[in-house]
């Protein structure tokens, strides 16, 4: 379980269960935190009266300068005064990734009396599309402000230890990757943070300025590193790598394992093996981040909810599939984000490509009165719209597969193969391979028939277990991340 830590006057901590009053005693140790007016600990009613106010210029930057919703909103017969407050968002048409890809150009804010903070400060991308090609996100000197105090409460949110040695783990890549200059500004905002690279990744020949996992693990190690960020299936990688070795990873005391999902099993597992190195219980976080917020909804505690850290700056909403009909808390449906206080590329009703849920309930951990993003399949907080499978007929989410496999006894890694008993046959049946590299001292005909019965029970279909080198599955020094489900099918058929 997490805790929160709470500086004393020797340079040591308090150790405390995470709870309301724990998170004020927290928040008051640190005159930073203590004098911020965060709005995330407003009454609700408070809150959506800001945004409302937020929403209600964001739209007046959109009217005089934003291309394409300009467009979109004369095809809808909407007129300037129709959109005032966040209950009118509804009236807007969803924006899809597909249309942000095409042209997102259009997407930025072109304000007729630009000031300084107008300026473009730096360029992040998304990847994602079908072309592979990424695309442009545009951040402004004021959206970069934004973002700091967003990275600020977070880092608040998220309980990291003050005054912590941290190393950035997310890989030094060829694309501007959000989380590599994310995780950057957490060691720029801080409070008395000391921030490591490990600039792991691609390797571009011609400048070798790229390091390798065993250097990222001499920092950890040798830097007493406290707090990590990175790419959870990498992150995971090193630990057992390290835990091989046998390194002394005893200062780690929280982890923000992002970009992918982290479900139980696999935190659990990445915990016990850092207890092993000496570490004492500490926290595994998957906080849900996306490169159209800038940043992620981090946790307050194990599988609290992923927290809005800035509702001056965004709004979440749930909706409908079909009718984009804002949904009421707990139902499952598409996320969307709506920018309320940006200069650069702006967003409205943007499906991030995930279903999921939201509640907006007071936590009962921390005590805030922002959205949070609850368990959407097993032990995940959203799934990919995209990755709905028909197999054998039958609609498959494969985050339950994920989720079934990953929380399963001596699973070290494994990849989830939708194929066919004969490629070459375009009427053959349709089959499930799931591929495993075993934990050493675990039984493998055991591990097979625990999987093989674990989908069964969740899906109704009988999988082929295949046992393979971990280095099949995920190669860190190739992949920024570990595939979990392929579809091998071919695509013409």
């Amino acid at each position: 379980m997490s805790v929160i830590y709470i500086p004393r006057e020797d340079g040591t901590y308090d150790k405390v269960p995470v709870t309301p009053e724990n998170t004020q005693r927290y928040i008051q140790s640190m005159p930073l935190y203590a004098e911020d007016d965060d709005p995330s600990f407003w009454s609700q009613g408070k809150i959506r009266a800001m945004q409302d106010e937020m929403f209600k210029r964001q739209m007046e930057w959109v009217w005089d300068g934003h291309d394409y919703y300009k467009r979109a909103f004369a095809a809808n017969g909407i007129e300037p005064g129709d959109l005032q407050t966040i209950d009118d968002l509804e009236k807007l048409p969803l924006t899809y990734k597909k249309d942000y890809m095409a042209e997102p150009e259009s997407f930025k804010l072109k304000p007729s009396n630009p000031t300084l903070y107008d300026w473009v400060f730096e360029v992040t991308y998304t990847t994602g599309s079908t072309t592979g090609v990424p695309t442009a996100f545009w951040n402004t000197i004021h959206d970069a402000h934004g973002i700091w105090q967003m990275i600020f409460r977070g880092i608040k949110l998220g309980g990291f230890p003050p005054y912590a040695r941290g190393i950035n783990l997310f890989p030094l890549g060829p694309v501007p990757h959000i989380g590599f200059f994310r995780a950057r500004d957490i060691g720029i905002m801080g409070l008395g943070s000391m921030n490591m690279f490990g600039c792991t990744g691609m390797t571009y020949p011609e400048f070798p300025v790229h390091r390798t996992m065993d250097y990222a693990m001499d920092l950890i190690e040798r830097g007493r590193a406290e707090v990590w960020l990175g790419i959870a299936s990498f992150i995971r990688r090193l630990i057992m790598k390290a835990e091989e070795q046998g390194r002394d990873f005893s200062a780690t005391k929280h982890i923000q394992a992002l970009g992918e999902a982290c479900p139980k099993g696999m935190r659990d597992d990445m915990r016990q093996r850092l207890m092993n190195m000496g570490a004492e219980d500490p926290f595994i976080s998957n906080s849900y981040g996306f490169t159209e917020m800038q940043g992620a909804m981090p946790e307050c505690t194990d599988f609290s909810g992923c927290h809005n850290p800035a509702p001056n700056l965004y709004f979440f909403e749930v909706v409908d599939e079909e009718t984009g009909k804002r949904l009421p808390d707990g139902e499952r449906g598409l996320l969307t984000i709506t920018h309320l206080n940006r200069r650069g590329t702006v967003l409205l009703r943007y499906v991030i490509g995930d279903l999921g849920a939201l509640t907006h309930e007071t936590c009962p951990h921390c005590g805030r009165n922002v959205e949070r993003s609850i368990i959407a399949v097993g032990s995940t907080y959203a799934t990919r719209t995209s990755e709905l499978v028909n197999l054998k007929g039958t609609l498959i989410n494969p985050e339950i597969l994920r989720d079934e496999v990953a929380n399963t006894p001596g699973v070290k890694e494994y990849q989830i193969i939708f194929t066919k008993k004969d490629l070459t046959d375009p009427y053959s049946a349709d089959e499930l391979v799931v591929k495993v590299a075993p934990m050493e001292g675990f039984d493998s005909t055991r591990v097979e028939k625990d999987v093989v019965a674990k989908l069964i029970t969740a899906v109704e279909m009988k999988a082929k277990v295949e046992f393979v080198p971990m280095e099949e599955i995920y190669d860190p020094t190739v992949a920024l991340k570990a595939y979990r489900v392929l579809d091998m099918r071919p695509k013409d058929l």
